[in-house]
């Protein structure tokens, strides 16, 4: 009988736990490796608080690379997130966390990494707000290369 009912609250803190605190994960990737190639990507990334009554975890993961010998990567990107959750019409407890990680390299002899990208993060207004990180890289290594970025991070 004690089994049974320590069973039953486990179960009932796992269910109700669930949807507590949500995730978005994005991952967004450009990459021309090898010897002479060239790699173009344009993509957009919304993560949204929402669905769950400590807001949610957004993480965008941008990467754009060139490596090897005389390659091109050219990326634009835009990702998006947060903003005032609800459920049901209520606002949401907590505004969860906003992070973004932005990329860009050119490595080996003679690439091009370029790499145009926008952030933007919003937390929650809620009692307890949520934190916004953003992080913005840029490296050239290697002979000849060029590594060129233009970054917007807007957090509110």
């Amino acid at each position: 009988m004690i089994r049974t009912a320590l069973f039953a609250g486990f179960a009932t803190v796992a269910l109700l736990s669930a949807p507590a605190f949500a995730q978005n994960v994005s991952s967004i990737s450009n990459t021309a490796a090898g010897v002479g190639n060239v790699a173009l990507q344009s993509a957009m990334t919304r993560q949204a608080t929402g669905g769950s009554i400590l807001g949610t975890a957004n993480t965008a993961d941008v990467s754009n690379m060139a490596a090897g010998v005389g390659n091109v990567a050219r990326q634009d990107v835009t990702v998006m997130q947060g903003g005032p959750g609800r459920i049901l019409g209520a606002p949401v407890v907590g505004g969860g966390s906003n992070t973004a990680f932005v990329g860009n390299t050119a490595a080996g002899i003679g690439n091009r990494a370029s790499q145009s990208a926008l952030v933007q993060q919003f937390g929650s207004r809620g009692p307890i707000p949520g934190g916004n990180l953003g992080n913005v890289q840029n490296l050239s290594a290697g002979i000849g290369n060029f590594a060129g970025q233009q970054a917007r991070i807007g957090q509110r």
